[in-house]
């Protein structure tokens, strides 16, 4: 009898305990809003206009990142997927460009064959941040997707697994 109710309590604590991560992800969620430019203060529309050029906007969304309101603005440039995050007073906090690996640095490029092994590079993401390159990295190697972040003379910097079945979210970013 003592046996059932051990189970029972850990069968209970499991459940709970998955409720509070699914809790979790639905409030990050809910925390992004998409909006429209003309939603957007009049500093942060200037600074995604200027990134976007004639380049038609794709999407605008809002969320809180430590406290901090960011906007990010998604942006297709001579078909390259790009990206803007944009403080409230207008600040570039950072830019996204999907890159070719022939179009990075010629160790960034070593580093990733390196991080891929005999795995296929699914997506290259160009960062810039306060002046510094940076480049994220996802590869998908035996039905894992793994990502990197990997600095411009190519160290790698952190790496994540993640479970995923090739073809499914994988290089998709938004």
């Amino acid at each position: 009898m003592q046996i059932r109710s051990i189970v029972s309590g850990i069968a209970a604590l499991a459940l709970v305990a998955g409720l509070t991560a699914n809790v979790s992800a639905d409030e990050k969620e809910k925390s992004e809003t998409t909006l429209a430019l003309t939603d957007t203060p009049a500093a942060v529309q200037a600074a995604i206009k200027q990134f976007a050029g004639s380049n038609a906007i794709e999407k605008i969304t809002k969320e809180s990142e430590d406290n901090t309101v960011v906007y990010e603005a998604s942006v297709k440039i001579n078909g390259a997927k790009q990206a803007v995050e944009v403080l409230a007073d207008g600040t570039v906090k950072q830019t996204e460009k999907t890159v070719a690996l022939k179009d990075t640095p010629a160790a960034v490029q070593t580093a990733v064959k390196t991080f891929a092994g005999a795995g296929t590079v699914d997506e290259i993401v160009e960062e810039t941040a306060g002046g510094k390159k940076n480049y994220e990295v996802a590869v998908m190697i035996n039905g894992k997707k793994k990502e990197a972040d990997i600095s411009v003379d190519g160290k790698i910097e952190q790496d994540e697994e993640k479970e995923e079945h090739a073809g499914h979210g994988a290089g998709d970013k938004d």
